[in-house]
C-alpha cells in the first residue's frame, strides 16, 4: 500500500463508538486514515453516493435498518468497496453470514482494540487492491484471447483462399 490516509466511511449510530473508533485509530503508529461518520444508513448511502471510501466500517443494527439487510444494502450500491461489519452481536452464526455474502470481516465491539481494527481495515483495503488487480489481469487475458482467436480466424480464411499452383 502507499502512503495515502485511508478514506473510512463509519456507518455507526452511537457517537461514544463512534469517539472509541476514532481514538483507537489515532493511537495507531503508522496508521493514516480520513474517517467520515454516518449515524444511519440513509446517511451512509448519499456518502456512499457522493464518493467512494477505500473501506466502510458498518454497523449492522442502526435506527433506520437492522441486520443482514443494512450490509445487503451498502454492499448492491458499492460492491466493489471493502466493508468490515462491526457489531455488538456476538453471533458466530451472523458472522459467517456476513462474510459469506461479502463482508470483509466482522468484528465484535467491546472484543476490538486499535492493532485488530487496524489490521482489518489494512488487510481489507489490501484484499480489495489484489482483487481488482486480478480482474484487471482476467480481462486482458480475455481480451487478448479473443484478439488471437480473430486474427487465428482471418489467417485461417485467408490461407483457404490461397491458389496454391500460383
Amino acid at each position: 500500500m502507499d502512503n495515502q490516509p485511508i478514506r473510512i466511511l463509519l456507518i455507526e449510530d452511537s457517537p461514544a463508538d463512534v469517539d472509541l473508533i476514532q481514538e483507537m485509530l489515532a493511537n495507531m503508529p503508522g496508521f493514516s486514515f480520513n474517517l467520515e461518520h454516518a449515524g444511519q444508513l440513509s446517511t451512509g448511502l448519499e456518502r456512499l453516493a457522493a464518493g467512494e471510501p477505500d473501506v466502510v466500517l458498518l454497523d449492522l443494527m442502526l435506527p433506520d435498518s437492522q441486520g443482514h439487510e443494512t450490509f445487503a444494502k451498502i454492499h448492491a450500491q458499492t460492491p466493489h468497496v471493502p466493508i468490515v461489519v462491526l457489531s455488538s452481536l456476538n453471533d458466530e452464526n451472523m458472522a459467517a453470514q456476513a462474510v459469506g455474502k461479502g463482508a470483509q470481516d466482522y468484528l465484535v465491539k467491546g472484543q476490538v482494540d486499535g492493532n485488530l481494527l487496524s489490521r482489518a481495515i489494512r488487510y481489507a483495503v489490501e484484499r480489495n487492491r489484489v482483487e481488482a488487480i486480478r480482474t484487471q489481469s482476467e480481462e486482458a487475458l480475455r481480451r487478448r484471447t479473443r484478439e488471437l482467436e480473430l486474427l487465428n480466424r482471418a489467417g485461417q480464411a485467408l490461407s483457404s483462399t490461397l491458389d496454391l499452383d500460383q
